[in-house]
């Protein structure tokens, strides 16, 4: 067996394509066996080791560009389910294959290409992997996960419509037909996180993407966010990020630093 070294940034979520050959997962013991495409968060950094010819390839993805890949679409919702927790799933129809090897060559060209790398390109292959993957990713059923994962997604996508609007958890709760304590148990559980930390974070993700991606001013993105003035959104920004929306803006506009991988990072759950 053959260790696999991974040697993007730690704070870089893993992609793999096994394209023949046998894959172990050294933490869950498990074996994947190619075609097959798998994926791990920035927090669950695998341990992987391969038997003799297997092929594959290897990408890194920080959290600005799985962002990006996800969008901000009430359909991203599943998306984002599924890059919350390591998945990986067989590839058993070859014109998919064909698809996804095809898609992952296009991301590497545009990625090495210096006169290319387009950030929407390469957003844009990877959203299509990503939805390839969506269509035949299959969640353990046992233990009533089903029923849980069902009541977590229809809470994502009522965030995803009402966020701006600045619903409390017990509104979301009443909506959904589920008590407070049971809707914040199946957060924590199946995110780490609470319901209203989710809350804040898809509100904080769209205030850094308006920030950096706009020249909107304070006020204009403060009202657009749900916020009365731009005092109570500068506010809120600080208090989630430690800095105002004005040194945001200013680093983020700045030439890619050392810095600004980690400035832009906060919302890997929400883009």
């Amino acid at each position: 067996m053959r260790t696999i070294r991974t040697r993007h940034p730690r704070n870089f979520a893993t992609l793999l394509m096994l394209d023949s050959g046998v894959l172990s997962w050294k933490d869950t013991e498990r074996e994947i066996e190619g075609p097959a495409l798998c994926f791990w968060p920035a927090h669950d950094r695998p341990r992987l080791q391969t038997g003799a010819g297997a092929q594959m390839k290897i990408l890194g993805l920080s959290e600005s560009l799985l962002a990006d890949a996800l969008g901000a679409k009430a359909e991203s919702v599943h998306l984002r389910m599924l890059v919350e927790h390591p998945f990986d799933v067989g590839l058993s129809d070859a014109n998919r294959v064909l698809k996804v090897n095809a898609l992952l060559d296009w991301f590497q060209t545009e990625l090495t290409d210096p006169e290319a790398r387009s950030p929407m390109s390469l957003a844009a292959y990877l959203r299509i992997v990503l939805i390839q993957a969506l269509r035949v990713h299959r969640p353990d059923p046992a233990d009533g996960a089903l029923e849980k994962t069902s009541i977590l997604r229809r809470f994502r996508h009522l965030v995803e419509l009402h966020y701006r609007d600045h619903w409390l958890v017990p509104q979301y709760a009443e909506e959904l037909g589920v008590d407070y304590d049971r809707l914040h148990r199946i957060c924590k559980r199946e995110t780490r996180r609470s319901p209203a930390e989710l809350v804040h974070e898809r509100l904080t993700a769209e205030a850094k993407a308006r920030l950096e991606k706009t020249g909107h001013p304070l006020k204009k993105i403060a009202s657009d966010l749900g916020f009365a003035d731009a005092t109570r959104f500068s506010h809120f920004f600080k208090r989630r990020t430690e800095m105002s929306p004005g040194a945001y803006r200013a680093v983020v506009s700045r030439p890619e630093g050392d810095n600004l991988a980690e400035l832009k990072q906060g919302f890997s759950d929400w883009p």
